[in-house]
């Protein structure tokens, strides 16, 4: 599974699995480290996957666990990065916490099978795809997305999809145009969907 350079990452998503369940489905990726990219590792619903729980089960089988949720999560605290209330992924990666989460993955990919891990099962749908993954490959890194056992999804392949899905694929018809700026737009518009908005509820407006 892993490149003779060392140069891939794997993506992962707990969803509702049985912490075993998750646990297989490590192992048969051959990962030996779990680093949690959630800005708050917990789960009301998914309670075997908080924090301190998931870490243990982990540790049982032999994976290790490093919470990079502070560095690389979705939900920062830096209100530099919110626009109107709404997460800016392109001022979120300009944070040097974010800067030092993605030195932190890079160096550990060196040496070990990594997969980082959010909740969302779909990656399409988590910004471990749409903005850590982003940054990874512009550095010349292969993601793939684990989708069960035996299945897994190349971030390549995630980006056609998202033409796909806006309707962006391009026709012996269409005017010749960038394929980045088309990927580059596709990854905007689903960022403007899954980016976390903050409510009055969050007591900050």
């Amino acid at each position: 599974m892993r490149e003779l350079n060392g140069r891939i990452i794997y993506s992962v998503g707990h969803s509702n699995h049985e912490a075993d369940k998750f646990v297989i489905i490590l192992q048969s990726y051959s990962i030996d480290v779990v680093v949690d990219v959630r800005s708050a590792p917990y789960s009301k619903y998914c309670p075997q996957f908080n924090k301190e729980t998931i870490e243990q089960v982990l540790k049982n089988s032999g994976i290790k666990y490093l919470f990079l949720g502070k560095e690389l999560g979705a939900r920062p605290i830096d209100q530099s990065c919110y626009v109107d209330a709404v997460v800016s992924f392109d001022e979120l990666k300009l944070l040097e916490c974010f800067q030092r989460g993605i030195s932190r993955l890079l160096d550990g990919i060196e040496k070990h099978n990594v997969a980082m891990m959010c909740s969302e099962k779909e990656a399409v749908n988590c910004h471990r795809a749409i903005l850590i993954s982003r940054v990874l490959i512009e550095k010349g890194i292969t993601v793939k997305h684990i989708l069960s056992e035996t299945e897994s999804l190349d971030q390549k392949d995630l980006e056609a999809m998202l033409l796909k899905k806006f309707e962006m694929e391009k026709t012996l018809f269409d005017k010749d145009s960038s394929r980045q700026s088309d990927i580059d737009e596709a990854y905007k518009k689903q960022e403007n969907l899954i980016c976390y908005k903050e409510t009055v509820q969050d007591g900050v407006i």
